[in-house]
């Protein structure tokens, strides 16, 4: 399977990356053929909101090595429906340019369906705002008890900071989404939960790369003050998960587009052609040289497998034709480095070794 390709907030010349991400349809919406890869590891509290905050989750332990989460398309023929399978348990959403919303989920015992969708997320979402939802649905459990479930859910960014993940890699601008869902549930037996989930996200990652989550038995509803949070009877359940970047995978290259718009869509590939690495490994200088089919903005950026940029070349306007570009690998340390090649505004990954 493909690594995804992570797009890249333009126009930084300084290293590390130090602008505000804010979450956006093209760059963290679900994708069909994404594949996920998380690591359970011991709770980690999610600290308090504000900026300039630094969390440090270098050392923790693992719990469990391996979870994945699967990204599908519902219907081909409708961009806008997605299922994510997680402990075999399919998650609903509708998802359109500028949000995202929860319809239902259903595994081999319950089967839940919103009748008041579930918004889950809005597009482009930036430090300060914040959604609220209210959604209500019904369902069965075993084909025979009927399942009743309302609540609400509030959404916000808020905290940005500096975050260090299990593998020793530093995101200096992370963004923290919390999502706190407060409900009841009516079965065989009535219960009130509030449920919080902490993610951390990097600028040019799709998908969370880091997530806290704590579940209550509640008394009475959380209030919507600064600290909101109801008088808690009991912690039912609290888990960590790290998402190593590295290991979210992807079938597709593109965001969710209708088959109209993708049919008409270029590829970086269709512009930048006859692309050549030498030497590759590499020592010193990496040789870049390609052909280009039409004119175009062309640079390049070299980065950590989390995603952090150690290098780049300043973008050039260049002409159709043959072409060359040179990066000085000399100052990194031996490894192998994604080499993301941006063309206009679209950017396609290929890897260099560092030796």
């Amino acid at each position: 399977m493909k690594k995804l390709t992570l797009f890249w907030m333009l126009g930084f010349s300084a290293l590390p990356l130090v602008a505000q991400h804010t979450l956006t349809f093209d760059r963290n919406a679900l994708r069909g053929g994404d594949q996920l890869v998380k690591q359970q590891v011991e709770y980690k509290d999610p600290g308090s909101t504000g900026k300039g905050l630094i969390w440090d989750f270098t050392f923790l332990q693992p719990i469990n090595e391996q979870y994945t989460l699967d990204y599908s398309m519902v219907n081909d023929s409708d961009s806008t429906r997605v299922s994510g399978l997680e402990h075999r348990t399919h998650y609903y959403y509708r998802q359109t340019k500028d949000s995202l919303l929860a319809t239902g989920f259903e595994n081999a015992t319950t089967l839940m369906q919103y009748l008041t969708p579930e918004y889950r997320m809005h597009y482009p979402f930036a430090y300060g705002d914040t959604l609220y939802s209210p959604f209500e649905g019904r369902g069965e459990y075993c084909h025979q008890l009927q399942l009743h479930v309302k609540g609400y859910t509030r959404t916000s960014v808020d905290a940005v900071g500096e975050l260090l993940l299990p593998n020793s890699e530093k995101v200096k601008q992370a963004v923290r989404v919390h999502t706190l869902r407060y409900y009841t549930q009516a079965g065989k037996d009535s219960v009130r939960m509030t449920h919080d989930t902490y993610s951390w996200y990097a600028a040019g990652i799709r998908y969370p790369v880091f997530e806290s989550i704590k579940t209550t038995l509640s008394k009475i509803p959380p209030s919507f003050g600064e600290g909101a949070g109801g008088e808690a009877d009991t912690t039912v359940f609290t888990t960590s998960f790290y998402y190593p970047p590295e290991l979210q995978t992807s079938q597709v290259e593109t965001a969710p587009l209708d088959s109209a718009t993708t049919a008409k869509e270029w590829t970086v590939g269709d512009v930048f052609t006859e692309a050549r690495l030498a030497p590759n490994p590499v020592t010193d200088n990496l040789y870049i040289t390609y052909r280009l089919t039409r004119a175009a903005k062309v640079w390049f950026t070299v980065t950590t497998n989390l995603g952090t940029p150690v290098c780049q070349t300043t973008p050039q306007n260049l002409p159709e034709g043959p072409n060359q570009n040179t990066i000085n690998m000399s100052p990194l340390i031996p490894g192998t480095y994604p080499l993301y090649v941006h063309v206009d505004d679209k950017v396609m990954r290929m890897t260099v070794v560092k030796q």
